[in-house]
């Protein structure tokens, strides 16, 4: 008797909390005068792993009437990135909390080694970007039966 494996199920939103992980490379203008990472990358490495997070869990915003806006930042810088202008830092993404307007993804920003240098959590809302008007944060109609934005 031949046992055939089953196919992976389509994703739901309780997978949605395993991690994302992205490598993110650095640029030189990356860096200040003091050869740090300038804190204002940093939410930019953030939004870098929120679309990765997203494009892994079937959620493509880039042709959806939805657009993604962030409603709250907060952000913890732990230790300085030294100058590599061809470095790079890992993003890990996942989701942390959810309510029916919002959801909130929890960002670590990590070197590659492990050692974390900033953690984030993004509070994000849903928004039609023709009427501007707020949509629910519904993740289950938000990925479609295949995995695709609804």
């Amino acid at each position: 008797m031949s046992h055939r494996p089953t196919p992976p199920a389509p994703l739901k939103p309780a997978g949605l909390s395993h991690p994302c992980e992205v490598q993110v490379p650095l640029r030189p203008n990356d860096f200040d005068w003091a050869g740090h990472l300038n804190n204002s990358v940093y939410p930019q490495l953030l939004e870098t792993g929120r679309w990765e997070w997203g494009l892994a869990h079937g959620a493509d915003l880039r042709h959806s009437p939805l657009v993604a806006v962030v409603l709250r930042l907060q952000l913890d810088y732990l230790r300085t990135v030294e100058w590599d202008p061809v470095g790079r830092l890992v993003v890990r993404t996942s989701l942390a909390d959810r309510s029916p307007y919002s959801f909130t993804l929890a960002q670590d920003v990590v070197e590659p080694g492990g050692t974390p240098v900033a953690r984030g959590l993004v509070r994000l809302g849903l928004v039609d970007r023709h009427t501007k008007r707020v949509h629910r944060a519904d993740l289950e109609s938000l990925l479609g039966p295949t995995g695709t934005v609804a």
